[in-house]
């Protein structure tokens, strides 16, 4: 039986638009709080001094109805690979790892960068990241070499930069704009969704307070509005405040 150790505070709220792979949006803030059973004054003595962490999480918003050999990894623009030479969520088991910027270590509480989790997410267990074990030498990676990510150019409308003003306090406008622009940049729709594909098809994420709207076309993301979210109405777990 596995326990969470505690739950993150991300700022991305829902699974669409938050980054594939971690350290995709380097500036993008999170925070794990130890749960007090597991008596974090003793069981994170030492980890401040490491600069970063291997996450180990549930992929707990998984609708999974049964196990698939093959799956249908964004890069690969419909291509099908089998799934234990991908890191799709959906897998035997909803078991994820990711690696994570460990900026401080504050009592019970890991302050976090460069994110790829949604907000909620238990996570399972922590390790230190240590090169001369957990990065070999002359790596091959497959298939993902020769399917590159495409990279979006990402602009802001007048009346998005307008909403960004007015909506977000003055101290937290540059960094939300840039968890904006890194995260659209990794173009976070479906390519099996053709609905979300339409060419000037407006879309919406959910990051910190706030819905970022977006089209996309001829390779730029144009955000065209920011607005305060309603958070009360999503049914997501909430965010405490101070995370940036």
């Amino acid at each position: 039986m596995l326990h969470p150790i505690g739950f993150i505070e991300s700022c991305f709220r829902e699974k669409f638009g938050t980054p594939r792979q971690g350290s995709l949006v380097p500036s993008a803030p999170a925070r794990l709080r130890i749960l007090p059973q597991f008596i974090p004054e003793q069981s994170l003595v030492g980890l401040s001094e490491f600069s970063h962490v291997w996450l180990v999480f549930q992929f707990h918003l998984n609708t999974n109805k049964g196990f698939r050999s093959k799956v249908h990894p964004p890069r690969l623009q419909g291509g099908t690979i089998g799934v234990f030479a991908s890191r799709s969520p959906h897998r035997a088991n909803p078991i994820g790892l990711t690696l994570a910027r460990l900026k401080a270590v504050a009592g019970d509480t890991l302050l976090l960068e460069g994110m790829d989790l949604v907000n909620g997410t238990p996570i399972l267990d922590i390790k230190p990241y240590i090169p001369a074990c957990d990065r070999p030498a002359r790596p091959r990676v497959g298939w993902v070499d020769r399917c590159r990510a495409p990279r979006l150019k990402v602009e802001f409308s007048r009346s998005a930069l307008a909403g960004l003003e007015k909506v977000v306090p003055r101290r937290e406008r540059a960094q939300v704009k840039r968890l904006i622009a890194g995260s659209l940049s990794h173009d976070p729709r479906n390519p099996r969704d053709r609905s979300q594909l339409r060419p000037e098809k407006e879309l919406a994420f959910f990051v910190l307070h706030y819905d970022a709207y977006f089209h996309i076309k001829d390779g730029r993301a144009v955000v065209s509005r920011i607005t305060a979210a309603d958070e009360a109405a999503r049914g997501r777990p909430p965010l405490a405040p101070g995370l940036l």
